[in-house]
């Protein structure tokens, strides 16, 4: 598990979203406030920690369809160059049905994001600390000792338990993976609108799940992280931390999207949070800001 960098705990709102029991990185009101809809949410469960930054360039999205050839090409070349050859030339056996293609699987969705991150009261937690928890989800840790599991291991596998102290070098020597766990499907395709932190939490079985929440367009569940280029610009705090910073991250869907799949991300209700009172949203962000009806 990624270590958590402490913060204050958030409560009530973000640029219009609900993230209660989450810790809350990256961009605050400046007092004028910016408009939800400019605003990205990136959500490591895991982490239990929301990266919120401001959308500075078009949102890119590519996918691909990978297709072959229906007729294998060596089988096809051996024949056709064979065909030439006893008719000298004058006919072969390409044909438009030869040229036909079968459908091998279409890649991931890609979506590519600039993100901004200016720092208003404290520039480490604004600025810094929203580039390293990015890049923290693109890279592995290392394992942690677990006394409670590593006894439960041991007895399935018939290993003679050894000195904690050895248990714990033997468990550093790994790394655990970013990104969702492959080998449990529990939690995985649920979105997180009706269930608590904790269950989504237990349901990745160690692994991570990763939320991105584009504004109030585009809500994409369970992802991975690509690429993370952070750009810190060379103003710093008295403190010595930059005061403002891009970032630029390409994420990946965990698995192959289908048309079904694709259309939950357009889909509203697939947001982290339902409708928020106006009111409600008040309290927490100042400025005049759009609400659900």
């Amino acid at each position: 598990m990624l270590p958590i960098i402490t913060a204050q705990a958030m409560s009530g709102v973000i640029g219009g979203y609900a993230v209660a029991g989450l810790e809350r990185y990256g961009y605050i009101s400046d007092g004028k406030g910016v408009a939800p809809e400019y605003l990205v949410k990136i959500i490591s469960y895991r982490n239990r920690c929301a990266i919120v930054g401001v959308l500075q360039q078009d949102i890119a999205m590519r996918v691909e369809s990978r297709w072959e050839y229906l007729v294998p090409s060596s089988l096809l070349d051996v024949g056709n160059k064979l065909t030439q050859f006893v008719s000298r030339g004058k006919w072969s056996i390409i044909t438009k049905a030869t040229s036909r293609r079968v459908w091998q699987g279409s890649s991931p969705l890609q979506i590519s994001l600039n993100l901004k991150f200016e720092a208003v009261e404290d520039p480490y937690r604004e600025v810094v600390q929203p580039c390293l928890l990015l890049q923290s989800i693109a890279l592995p840790s290392s394992v942690s000792y677990d006394e409670a599991n590593t006894e439960k291991f041991l007895k399935k596998t018939g290993i003679t338990k050894g000195s904690k102290e050895f248990m714990q070098g033997v468990a550093g020597a790994f790394l655990a993976p970013p990104g969702p766990a492959p080998f449990t499907t529990k939690g995985l395709f649920t979105r997180d609108n009706n269930r608590s932190i904790d269950d989504i939490v237990k349901g990745t079985q160690g692994g991570d799940i990763i939320k991105i929440d584009i504004g109030r367009f585009l809500s994409f569940w369970n992802v991975i992280v690509k690429e993370v280029s952070p750009l810190f610009h060379i103003k710093f705090s008295e403190s010595g931390d930059p005061i403002s910073g891009s970032v630029n991250i390409i994420f990946e869907s965990y698995e192959m999207m289908t048309v079904e799949s694709l259309k939950q991300c357009y889909d509203k209700n697939n947001f982290s949070v339902g409708k928020i009172q106006g009111s409600e949203l008040n309290k927490g962000i100042k400025g005049k800001i759009k609400t659900d009806e």
